[in-house]
């Protein structure tokens, strides 16, 4: 079992900070990518994240905090089988939507394609 780094659980937090740090529109891509982690896995409780490969010493006092920022910033990791059955749901939508109007473009010829007035 590979034993997470210090430095692989604090890199979220480093680079939302630079991001914050460096510009407005970074700052507000971060601030909504860590809004939809939250509105994502907020209702999750700390206990219910994977502890393999993580040291007691992060799941207690202040390194918790950093370890929690950490799956909040890879919240599409722990959302990928939503993710998929919603792209899917998409796809479908996108598939039948397709075929109606493929379905509608087959009318018959307009009778004044050949030139004639009328």
């Amino acid at each position: 079992m590979k034993i997470r780094s210090p430095l692989s659980i604090c890199l979220p937090l480093a680079i939302f900070i630079a991001a914050c740090v460096l510009s407005l529109p970074t700052l507000v891509i971060a601030v909504i990518w860590m809004t939809i982690g939250v509105m994502a896995l907020g209702h999750r409780s700390f206990e219910s994240f994977p502890t393999t490969g993580i040291r007691r010493e992060w799941l207690r006092g202040y390194r918790s905090a950093c370890l929690w920022f950490c799956h909040l910033a890879w919240w599409p990791w722990y959302m990928r089988s939503t993710i998929q059955d919603i792209g899917a749901q998409i796809g479908m939508s996108l598939h039948r939507t397709k075929k109606t109007q493929n379905k509608g473009l087959k009318s018959p010829v307009d009778r004044g394609s050949n030139g004639d007035r009328d």
